[in-house]
């Protein structure tokens, strides 16, 4: 038997009452003379967890409150809060009836102005061919001019013949250059004009981006949430109209204790637990703070998890659990235990054999070191034997070496 030790954990135990005597060698059987009736199971092999719980909070990484760029009465509401959309869905409609007109003015703008670069164009090539005309014409005069001069040398015409020759050179040259001044400044009417095109379609490009404003639309596939605005609200770029959060992937945020940040490392499995203590998800540690909170002496700690299901919500408080190691280890339910004075024991189910009589099933008191609960189980570090057949319930009557027999099958209840 081992002598009575300190456990490292404070396990949670069937109380029992039992005195030093009942519990010494050579007890009595039950009085009646046949043996105990009790629970009999084979002890089990299992994984015995390492972990802490912490109160956490979920986070999105994706989450955002939509505020319009622009004044205006709501005239429509296209969703309900709850519903998941994707991005570019229409969310709201603010009444763009004013902006539509400005729009429309601005495009009225633009047609007027490609119509004055048409015309300037269709000017500049009667200009063009005007030119055409007057530079066939100073060709014609000059080359009369040089006949003229030739005739003028020659005696056979008379100087003032000459003299007019040349007036009409000089005037066909000055009606050219002229032409070609008026086609010059022609050609900066369409430059400019076309300029006056540009900016306006530059602004009606404006125009219509300001328009998409009053169209409020997710930016990213999520969940809407609430939408305290109505139609027919007049809102600004102070009014909050909704928030859109992602919901598939969340973060947890854990604060655990300073002492622990030996144990701390990236890829630690991370559990959420509901109040039932069942696991909801899992995840795995993303991200250690390298710093401390002054205030609460504890590390922030970061975990994702996917939530396709869309169990969970962002800003939900939850319980996480992180385990920190797991190893294989011999479990029994906890009704199995028996304390006293201060050691605990275990009822090991042995045959006991005699010279001339039946072999017989005794009840043998163990005593055991114990460590962690696990569920309704709790881990055995030493005394027991891996497969050892032991009491689980009717412990209360027991002596070490009591006569026992497994009690029969348990019969279900019938449904009322």
């Amino acid at each position: 038997m081992l002598t009575k030790m300190p456990r490292k954990f404070l396990p949670v135990v069937l109380a029992v009452s039992l005195s030093l005597g009942a519990c010494g060698q050579g007890g009595e059987p039950p009085r009646g003379g046949g043996p105990a009736s009790v629970k009999i199971e084979s002890v089990m092999s299992g994984t015995v967890t390492d972990s802490s719980d912490y109160v956490a909070s979920l986070q999105s990484r994706k989450s955002v409150t939509l505020q319009p760029r622009v004044d205006g009465q709501i005239l429509a509401i296209y969703v309900k809060p709850g519903d998941r959309v994707e991005a570019g869905t229409p969310l709201l409609q603010i009444d763009p009836a004013k902006q539509q007109a400005t729009v429309t003015s601005f495009n009225a703008t633009v047609l007027s102005s490609q119509a004055d670069v048409e015309n300037a164009r269709a000017t500049l090539i009667n200009l063009q061919a005007a030119r055409a005309a007057k530079e066939s014409e100073l060709a014609y005069t000059q080359k009369q001019f040089r006949r003229y001069s030739d005739l003028t040398k020659e005696g056979a015409t008379t100087q003032q013949a000459l003299d007019d020759t040349a007036n009409k050179l000089r005037t066909a040259q000055a009606d050219l250059n002229a032409i070609d001044a008026q086609i010059r400044a022609q050609g900066a009417s369409i430059a400019s004009a076309e300029t006056r095109v540009a900016k306006s379609e530059a602004d009606v490009v404006q125009q219509e981006v300001q328009l998409q404003y009053y169209t409020i639309a997710a930016p990213f596939a999520g969940v809407v949430g609430d939408i305290p605005v109505k139609v027919g609200d007049y809102v600004s770029n102070a009014t909050q109209l909704t928030q859109v959060t992602e919901n598939r992937a969340l973060e947890v945020q854990i604060s655990v204790p300073v002492e622990k940040a030996p144990q701390l490392r990236i890829g630690l499995p991370v559990e959420l637990r509901d109040g039932q203590d069942q696991k909801i998800s899992e995840g795995t540690v993303s991200f250690i703070s390298p710093n401390i909170s002054a205030q609460t002496q504890s590390i922030l700690v970061k975990a994702n998890f996917d939530n396709s299901k869309n169990t969970l919500r962002a800003s939900q408080f939850v319980r996480a659990r992180v385990i920190w190691s797991t190893k294989p280890g011999i479990l029994v339910p906890t009704s199995a235990i028996a304390r006293v004075g201060g050691q605990d024991f275990i009822f090991v189910a042995e045959t006991k054999t005699q010279e001339g009589k039946p072999p017989q099933l005794v009840a043998s008191q163990k005593a055991v070191k114990l460590g962690k609960i696990v569920g309704n189980n709790q881990e055995v570090l030493e005394g027991l034997k891996p497969n050892a057949q032991i009491v689980v319930a009717g412990i209360l009557t027991l002596r070490d070496g009591v006569p026992i027999m497994p009690a029969p099958p348990e019969t279900p209840q019938p449904k009322k």
